[in-house]
């Protein structure tokens, strides 16, 4: 079968097989759905150099940290390789070394109350922002409607925490809902980006098959 069930599963459920080295969808994946996400941003214009491998390490070390193995997910995958697009070196997240993040994403989910306590209070907050786009208003609305697709998986409740946390380092409201947007689409799979709503629940089930980034039905 071309289409990876197990792989897909692994991507957007839960914990699997550990890979030993990244798969090549999964580094497709990763350049369309970030170079899309960089579309009219000062990151557009930069090459790509070695930011899928800086973020397939960092990511293993950031859930060898917190979960004590390395076996990633996708979403985790698109998440680091997303930061060192921005820089990473040192093995750091917006400036700071990955465990002082672990460990405040840690903080910020036992303050909020859990997991689901942590993703239903961030799409309140994304909802009270001010976003000329309607981005914000609507994601927390789509958002809210499942809970699980965030809450229910440690891995993804964790990189849930930290993408609040590096949405609220940005300067404006305005900035704040779309890093926090941009970053949750690699769990939730759909969401608004400005204007557009972009589906990239099949960006990384078909072997050999250029990545598949949808329109939102």
């Amino acid at each position: 079968m071309k289409i990876l069930i197990a792989l897909a599963l692994l991507a957007f459920m839960g914990p699997g097989k550990a890979f030993a080295q990244i798969p090549a969808e999964w580094q497709a994946a990763a350049q369309a759905v970030i170079g899309d996400l960089e579309r009219d941003t000062p990151l557009a214009a930069k090459p790509w150099s070695n930011e899928t491998t800086q973020g397939w390490h960092l990511a293993r070390a950031w859930r060898k940290h917190n979960n004590g193995n390395i076996e990633i997910i996708l979403a985790e995958y698109l998440t680091f390789v997303a930061v060192c697009r921005s820089g990473c070196a040192g093995s750091t997240i917006a400036g700071q070394g990955y465990i002082a993040m672990a460990e405040q994403a840690k903080a910020l989910r036992a303050q909020q109350g859990g997991p689901y306590a942590l993703v239903s209070n961030s799409n309140a907050w994304l909802a009270g922002i001010a976003d000329p786009t309607g981005a914000a208003a609507k994601n927390a609305v789509m958002w809210g409607k499942d809970l699980d697709m965030a809450a229910a998986d440690y891995a993804t409740s964790n990189i849930y925490a930290l993408y609040w946390l590096l949405a609220r380092l940005k300067g404006t409201p305005v900035e704040q809902a779309d890093t926090f947007a941009k970053y949750a689409l690699f769990v939730q799979l759909k969401g608004w980006i400005g204007t557009r709503c972009l589906d990239i629940a099949k960006v990384a089930t078909v072997i050999g098959a250029p990545p598949k980034i949808e329109t939102c039905k």
